[in-house]
This record gives structure tokens, C-alpha cells and sequence, in this order.
């Protein structure tokens, strides 16, 4: 299925150039040696797999200059630990958290050793989940720095090796913790331009609530010619709601996957709306854990995916990061995992 549509992908990039509303000529110089890679947890495996967890701790384990690390939430021991190790190396090593869950035994801890601590209380959620490696690398993703988000829910993490990108998620991070500007009070982004890695990745690195996510998702689901897959973890914006049920209605491969325990009981929730209007959606199967992915594949080619989830709070007073990517490669690895989750639900 996912194989046959890549021949999109050539036409699917400059399309989306023409709705993203930036030209194709800004794309960036490519970094020698630069890539992106995607790593996901296994929840329904026999032993905790410490993927996510191993990734984070062993770039925070090869830094030698700084560490900045935005997370909702944070409770796991082991990457508190990574951090203060850093800190006794000389690093220079800032997180920011949403304020309420500042309190945690963790970190105050890593306050204690010397690890530079902000704790936000914006209007709406700091709910951003990046860190920032030295100059060169960068993971963003779904999941928060605790043992849930590690071992129990479906998480994704991306890993980005580039000094641009590196330095656009700095800039957000020092936005935050230097400035103290969140929410509505965030400056929009700079111009569109389009990062292109030497594995041939092309991604737009993008931030809400200024830089209009909704609309640009609304976009990009309009650009869609083949297939749409979802996978959503929280889902009540209507403006996408609509915009599936468009493509649905013209012919499109649609499937949806919402997260069991919040598909009807987020106030507002897209999964009736869709399900009335045909679309196909499915509920994630496991009982105890949480489909905590945010993301959206468009014709096997191209992926929306970050800590937004597809919600009017995120759009309009979170704190949240996502990334656009051209790329039938990371596509296809993401389809993959749908197609895990996709195996277990119902």
C-alpha cells in the first residue's frame, strides 16, 4: 500500500511549497552529514523497551556544551541522572517544564545539582517536547521524560542531526527561558524556509501557538491525493475534522486512529463527527497504556508530526512544536508504526 504511492513524492513536495506559501528557491543549503532518523517505543513488548529512554540518554551522554530540554512532564530517574552527569562535565544544561509539575522529587533534585530549571505557568499548557544538543542535533517528539512515556504509551521521538535546525529550536528554547514568552505572547517564527538534510529529507520546523499550525495542517490535508492516515492522541479542532471528511468525501483514502479512553470524552471530540460522516476511525487497543502519537501522513510521503495535538488549545494557547517533513523514507518508517498500532485496535 504505502510502497506504491512514493512516485507522489516529487510532485507532493512542490505542491505543498505552493500551500505552505513559501518558494521552492528557499530551501536551505544542505549540511554535509546531516540526516534525520525516527525511533519508537514498543508498549505491547514482553520487557520494558528503553528505546526512547536509551536515545535521549546517550545524546545527552555525547554532549559537551549545552542542553536544553523542554518537556511537560518529568518524573524518569535515569534522564534526571544524564542531566546532573552533564552539569558535573561543565555543561551548560536549562530545562523548562509546565509549572505544575515542577514539583516532582526529580526535579528538585536536578535543581539541587546545578541544572538550570524554569518552571512556566503560561495561560495556556507549556506542552513542547525538544531538546537541544550542542550546535548540531535535536530530538523532538511526542513523548514527555517519564517512565510512562517511555514504557507504557506509544511514543515517537525524532532525531535530527543539523545545525540549522539545531539552531531553530535553540532560538524557541531561549524565547522561553531568557524571555519568558509563551503562549499568544510568542513572536511568530521567521520566513518559511524549508531545511534540506544530506539523506534528502526536507522539513519545515515550525511552532504554536504563532506560527498558524491548524491552518497550515488544514493545507496540507487539502493537498492530499491518495491516502491520509492519523494517528491522534487528543482530536477536537473542527477545522480538520472538516477538512478529512472533504477528502473523504472526494475519494481519498482516509483512516483515523484515536487514543481509546479520550476518543468520546474530549469535550468537543472529532471522533463522532467524523464517524457520522463515514470516515473510517479506529480505536487504539490497549487497556491500560495511552496512544499518545500526534501525526499525520499524507500519500506515503509526507508526515506532520510533533507534541501538537490536533486541538484548539494547541492551536491557539499552547505551547507546541511539530515538524512538516518531505520524505517518503521517514513516511514510510512512520507508516510502519501505524500500521503496529493499527494491528491492535478496533
Amino acid at each position: 500500500m504505502t510502497r506504491n504511492l512514493r512516485p507522489l513524492v516529487f510532485s507532493l513536495f512542490f505542491l505543498l511549497a505552493i500551500v505552505l506559501s513559501f518558494p521552492s528557491g528557499t530551501i536551505a543549503a544542505v549540511e554535509p552529514g546531516s540526516f534525520m532518523d525516527v525511533y519508537f517505543n514498543n508498549p505491547y513488548a514482553e520487557k520494558r523497551d528503553a528505546t526512547l529512554q536509551n536515545l535521549i540518554i546517550e545524546e545527552i551522554d555525547a554532549s559537551n556544551e549545552r542542553i536544553y530540554l523542554t518537556t511537560y512532564n518529568f518524573t524518569d530517574k535515569k534522564v534526571a541522572e544524564a542531566l546532573m552527569n552533564a552539569v558535573e562535565r561543565g555543561l551548560d544544561v536549562r530545562v523548562v517544564i509546565h509549572g505544575e509539575n515542577a514539583r516532582k522529587d526529580v526535579v528538585r533534585e536536578m535543581k539541587s545539582a546545578g541544572v538550570e530549571v524554569f518552571e512556566a505557568e503560561p495561560l495556556g499548557l507549556m506542552h513542547a517536547k525538544f531538546i537541544v544538543l550542542d550546535d548540531d542535533r535535536t530530538i523532538s517528539g511526542s513523548a514527555n521524560m517519564t517512565t510512562g512515556s517511555f514504557f507504557y504509551d506509544n511514543n515517537f521521538m525524532i532525531f535530527i542531526r543539523s545545525k540549522e535546525a539545531n539552531a531553530v529550536f535553540a532560538a524557541e528554547f531561549e524565547e522561553m527561558y531568557f524571555d519568558r514568552l509563551f503562549g499568544a505572547d510568542s513572536p511568530q517564527s521567521g520566513p518559511s524556509e524549508m531545511i534540506e538534510l544530506a539523506d534528502g529529507t526536507k522539513f519545515l520546523i515550525r511552532f504554536s501557538p504563532e506560527d498558524s499550525v491548524n491552518e497550515t495542517l488544514v493545507k496540507v490535508i487539502g493537498a492530499a491525493r491518495k491516502e491520509i492516515r492519523m494517528l491522534a492522541y487528543s482530536f477536537t479542532e473542527d477545522a480538520i475534522g472538516k477538512a478529512l471528511i472533504e477528502r473523504f468525501k472526494a475519494g481519498i483514502d482516509v483512516l483515523v486512529i484515536f487514543e481509546g479512553k479520550k476518543a468520546y470524552q474530549d469535550k468537543g471530540g472529532e471522533a463522532e463527527f467524523l464517524e457520522k460522516n463515514g470516515v473510517p476511525i479506529r480505536l487504539d487497543g490497549s487497556d491500560d497504556a495511552l496512544m499518545h502519537e500526534k501525526v499525520l501522513i499524507i500519500d506515503g510521503a509526507f508526515v506532520a508530526a510533533g507534541s501538537y495535538n490536533f486541538t484548539r488549545s494547541a492551536d491557539r494557547s499552547n505551547d507546541e512544536q511539530i515538524l512538516f517533513i518531505s520524505s517518503a523514507e521517514i513516511a514510510g518508517i512512520f507508516l510502519d508504526e501505524f500500521e503496529k498500532i493499527y494491528l491492535e485496535a478496533e
